[in-house]
């Protein structure tokens, strides 16, 4: 399994297979670990395998319940190439099916939302389906044998809500929601999460791979030369882990003396959500959901990203904010402090994936400050089946 996994891919100067030792320096403990061979980052091959053994069979946050809130509304997207669209039925249901007609494969609800659907119907043979994916007509099958209109329904996918959020799961046997989130479920309980209304949303596109961009938010080791402004707010060094044996990861940082959210001022106008402890009106919580979301937790606002690889060396990134429904704030203050540090990260990770794909880079090391990094990474390792648990 290992010696399929390649270094860079055709066309490309390469290394050959990696060898099965460099990913056990991954296993060594923090302080003698060697960070992730650089063909990982790259190799079209292991961005398969990855889609293959682990994107399309995760939990993906896609948006709130609210985007969806009327029969007939729905929302369309892509995970690794699989079209999913998750829409309310009549009977105010959420459901979610694969965006493929069952006759040939057709793509079968074009635009990314809408509302008012009574039905879908295929674009090409016009097979048409109702809203709880059951097959009502295909045009010339009568007489066709062996063909069960019940067991040509839509493939559905598995999906469940939390909080006002809405996730997906191609794999139809996946671990309840609840059981992923973990204690993500006992940290995020002081925040009114059903409360929140979208207040902006950007959408990024970054030449670099998925993983560096999901390796960058679990450490603050960057922050002082990358995000000034940030580290004046949150000392990179203050804070704790407190979820790490995945797959949520992450913690807190503490906001220095005056600061209260993150601003350019480090203060705003927005009241602190009501019933936060005055522990947690001084913190700023992250954690990735692996892997594929970015959940940030504010005394007045929450962000939650959705990383979208398009490649082994592009990703879409979803950035939504949100605040209390009853809040009137634009939230402008916040947003632009974010499309600085999100811009400033993306350019960083841009640049890091340059590096990785070059003959010069192999193996790094760790700092100190970045053993979530490390258990993120052996995590990786352990759900491609690259490394076993323990082993």
């Amino acid at each position: 399994m290992v010696g399929a996994v390649r270094s860079k891919g055709s066309g490309r100067v390469g290394r050959g297979p990696i060898d099965p030792l460099e990913l056990r320096k991954v296993r060594r403990p923090l302080d003698r670990a060697a960070t992730l061979p650089g063909g990982l980052f790259s190799d079209p091959t292991v961005y398969e395998q990855e889609l293959e053994r682990l994107i399309l069979w995760s939990w993906q946050c896609i948006g709130r319940t609210d985007e969806i809130a009327a029969a007939g509304d729905f929302l369309t997207f892509e995970i690794g190439g699989s079209g999913v669209v998750i829409l309310r039925g009549s009977d105010g249901e959420l459901r979610a099916f694969h965006n493929v007609c069952r006759h040939r494969g057709t793509r079968l609800v074009e635009p990314a939302s809408g509302g008012g659907l009574t039905r879908i119907q295929c674009p090409y043979h016009a097979w048409t389906y109702d809203l709880t994916g059951r097959l009502l007509g295909a045009p010339l099958m009568t007489g066709i044998k062996e063909f069960d209109r019940e067991q040509f329904g839509l493939f559905p996918v598995k999906l469940e809500s939390w909080r006002g959020f809405v996730f997906v799961n191609l794999d139809p046997k996946a671990t309840p929601l609840a059981t992923y989130l973990g204690g993500l479920v006992r940290r995020a309980a002081p925040y009114p999460l059903e409360r929140l209304r979208r207040a902006r949303r950007v959408v990024y596109d970054i030449a670099a791979n998925w993983k560096l961009i999901v390796q960058n938010a679990n450490e603050c080791y960057h922050c002082p030369g990358v995000h000034p402004q940030l580290a004046q707010i949150t000392p990179y060094r203050s804070g704790e882990e407190d979820l790490t044996d995945g797959p949520v990861f992450g913690g807190w940082m503490d906001f220095v003396d005056g600061a209260n959210t993150l601003t350019a001022s480090g203060t705003t106008r927005r009241k602190p959500f009501a019933g936060l402890s005055a522990e947690d009106r001084r913190r700023v919580y992250y954690y990735v959901l692996y892997p594929s979301n970015f959940l940030s937790l504010l005394p007045d606002y929450v962000t939650f990203d959705w990383f979208l690889p398009l490649g082994p060396e592009r990703t879409r990134l979803v950035f939504d904010l949100y605040v209390d429904q009853d809040e009137a704030d634009p939230a402008d203050d916040a947003m632009e402090f974010w499309e600085t540090t999100n811009r400033q990260d993306w350019h960083i990770c841009e640049m890091a994936h340059l590096g990785s794909r070059t003959v010069a880079y192999h193996q790094g090391r760790y700092s100190s400050d970045e053993e979530v990094v490390h258990l993120l990474d052996e995590y990786y390792l352990e759900q491609m089946g690259l490394l076993r648990r323990g082993g």
